[in-house]
Formats: C-alpha cells, sequence, structure tokens
C-alpha cells in the first residue's frame, strides 16, 4: 500500500505553468499560434514561472516584503507608452488553442483557490499582478485575484427597486406641439393663438 504525499499547491502550480510553456511551442507548430506571438508567450510565461517561484520561496522563508506601488501619471493624454503585443480580449488562449488550453485554465483556477495560495495572494498584492496576465488568457474568473475582496465572504450585492416618476395627466384639451412649432408659424404669418 502507497500513501501519496499531497503536493503543496506553490509547487501544482509552478508544474502546471511549466508545462503550458511547453505546450505553446507545440501549438505555434501546429498553427494554433502564429510564429510570431508563439515565442514572445513561451519567453514571457518562463519570466511568470520565475517570479512566482521566487516569490513563493520568500513568503515560505517569511522574507515577503510589501511593495508599495507609485503610479506614474503622464502629463500629456492620449501618449501610447509601448506596442501592444497581447491580444485584449478575455480567454484569447483558450480560444486559440481550445481544449488544451481550457485544461491548463482548470488546473490553475483549482489551484487558486486552495487555502495555501489564498493566503499567498493576500499576503503579497504583487502575486496577484503576476498571476492576472496568465488568468486573463486562460479566462479565469478568480475573486482571489481581486484586491480588496475576501474570497470565503463575498460580498452581496444589494439591489435597489427602480422607482418611476409618475405622468402627469394628459390634458387632453391642448395638444402639445413640437419646439419651434409656434414660433415658425408666426414667422409666416399662420393664424396661431
Amino acid at each position: 500500500m502507497s500513501s501519496s504525499i499531497p503536493a503543496s499547491p506553490y509547487l501544482v502550480l509552478s508544474t502546471v505553468l511549466r508545462a503550458l510553456r511547453g505546450e505553446v511551442g507545440g501549438w505555434s507548430v501546429r498553427g494554433m499560434l502564429s510564429l510570431v506571438l508563439a515565442p514572445l508567450l513561451y519567453r514571457r510565461l518562463g519570466e511568470i514561472t520565475a517570479k512566482i517561484e521566487r516569490l513563493t520561496a520568500r513568503f515560505l522563508a517569511g522574507r515577503l516584503r510589501r511593495h508599495v506601488v507609485v503610479a506614474r501619471v503622464s502629463g500629456r493624454k492620449g501618449v501610447k507608452t509601448g506596442a501592444r503585443i497581447w491580444p485584449g480580449r478575455f480567454g484569447w488562449l483558450v480560444r486559440a488553442a481550445c481544449y488544451q488550453a481550457a485544461g491548463y485554465g482548470c488546473q490553475v483556477r483549482h489551484t487558486l483557490e486552495q487555502p495555501e495560495m489564498v493566503a499567498l495572494l493576500q499576503a503579497s498584492p504583487q502575486a496577484a499582478r503576476i498571476l492576472r496576465p496568465v488568468c486573463r488568457m486562460l479566462a479565469i474568473e478568480s475573486s482571489v485575484l481581486r484586491p480588496g475582496e475576501s474570497p470565503a465572504e463575498p460580498k452581496p450585492r444589494e439591489v435597489k427597486p427602480r422607482l418611476r416618476k409618475p405622468r402627469p395627466p394628459m390634458d387632453w384639451g391642448r395638444i402639445p406641439l413640437p419646439r419651434g412649432v409656434l414660433t415658425a408659424a408666426r414667422q409666416r404669418r399662420f393664424c396661431i393663438n
């Protein structure tokens, strides 16, 4: 009888991201991804995996620092900072690679919902920032990655009843004319009171 030791979610996430990275090369050969996008995605997934592994190691060692992010505001409006490489649609990789990418998306979603990963993502906002592009390309809607929300207790939406203003009663004695009709009639010297 063999007993299996459950793998930590950190190791599972790293393994899934590495496997996804390995599959991207095959998808470009089969024509699911363009020959320009596939090498860039391959490199980007490697960078994301390395960052998550380093962040996880610091978290487990208790040396995780909170980073303060300063937003830079450009003085000029409409200035683009760089060329847009990635498709902007939610779940674009799942649309391109179909069920293969969807399988990786299910594994990543399941891993992110584990209590250990929830603790990492709540302790480190940069972990959520690193994983957000992967979740976007794999069509993962996770409340864990949204800052300020607790995944265990989602806030209920308040439903406010929409009240309509009562219409004024119709005065059948006078028919309302569109604006300008009365002025135009007077200018043309029609007999209107």
